[in-house]
């Protein structure tokens, strides 16, 4: 916090950390395939993760600043409880895409002779597992897995918007300013 408030103004740290995890998701949509190499992939989790980091710091950030000290720990669950409805949304969103495209997939890729299994190949990994690399059932599954991640990351930064409109609801307060008005709420160290 020490961090944000130098600058004062927490929504621009914010608006910085939105489009750095929106560069990281989107750059997954090119790199989300099996031939990438794996330090690609680890980039765009580091720019996710720095730029989620930022976000979920301002937005506490943003809740505290507008509360006294004795309403703190409400404002903070309120923010986590919509938090988890949003998490909720999203992996409701990615099953159903896992769960509805990935057995179509399978069905296109596997085999003439797997094509039957399709269904319990979906559902069980040692199955899948069982393809010895480079045969035409294992290049299936690793193509239906590449197709749905895919998609399912296309979904994440297309919905990746609502994070920045989110900031725009938020009361602009400049902590630096309200340290010198007010005081720090209180003082010495919490540990």
């Amino acid at each position: 916090c020490r961090a944000i408030s130098y600058f004062g103004d927490y929504k621009w740290t914010a608006y910085i950390g939105v489009p750095t995890m929106l560069l990281g998701t989107g750059l997954l949509i090119p790199f989300r395939t099996p031939d990438t190499h794996i330090g690609l992939v680890t980039l765009t989790q580091v720019l996710v993760g720095i730029g989620s980091g930022l976000f979920t710091t301002c937005a506490q950030v943003a809740v505290m600043a507008v509360v006294s000290h004795q309403e703190v720990a409400v404002v903070l669950a309120i923010w986590g409880m919509f938090g988890s409805i949003g998490a909720a949304l999203g992996l409701a969103i990615a099953g159903g895409i896992w769960n509805n495209v990935l057995p179509h997939q399978l069905l296109v890729r596997l085999p003439e002779e797997d094509k039957a299994n399709y269904m319990s190949v979906f559902g069980d990994l040692v199955q899948q597992m069982a393809y010895p690399d480079g045969s035409e059932g294992r290049e299936a599954v690793v193509g239906a897995y590449a197709f749905v991640q895919r998609r399912m990351v296309i979904a994440g930064a297309a919905l990746m918007p609502l994070c920045a409109l989110s900031i725009f609801v938020w009361k602009n307060v400049n902590l630096k300013k309200l340290e010198r008005e007010k005081g720090a709420q209180t003082k010495g160290n919490v540990w």
